[in-house]
């Protein structure tokens, strides 16, 4: 039988990290244990970092889709896609069909999630400020 060991090879300073990682971890769980303040501020802490990023990341997603945008209508132009309008409307409806029924047989779901936006509603508005700032800095 072989042990695995995770704090093998790094001279015993893996048990520090690793209730430093488990402190952190239940911190986290039971965040909506804590006081009002933590809360706002993890929020706004992932918040600013999330905001930064998807600043600093729309513009490589913006090229992005624009070259493949571009790419599409060469390949259209050009003859190696073509379209099937008439399938593409019928697939549309069916999928307008489909969501429809779901939507109907899914309203006591919309509860459950009013439930979670009030039970996360510091956390949640910490994060909205945070993307705002992370917005501004970036």
């Amino acid at each position: 039988m072989v042990e695995i060991s995770i704090n093998s090879g790094n001279g015993g300073g893996g048990k520090k990290s690793n209730e430093w990682v488990d402190k952190t971890l239940h911190f986290i769980v039971d965040l909506k244990k804590q006081p009002t303040m933590a809360q706002l501020g993890v929020g706004a802490g992932f918040g600013t970092v999330t905001g930064y990023f998807v600043t600093k990341g729309g513009r490589v997603v913006a090229a992005t889709v624009g070259i493949s945008f571009l790419l599409a209508q060469f390949a259209i132009h050009k003859g190696y896609i073509t379209l099937n309008e008439s399938r593409i409307e019928r697939d549309l409806k069916n999928l307008q069909k489909s969501v429809m029924k779901k939507i109907s047989r899914k309203s006591s779901e919309i509860n459950v999630s009013n439930s979670f936006i009030s039970e996360n509603r510091w956390i949640l508005g910490g994060f909205a400020a945070g993307m705002l700032i992370g917005f501004s800095v970036a």
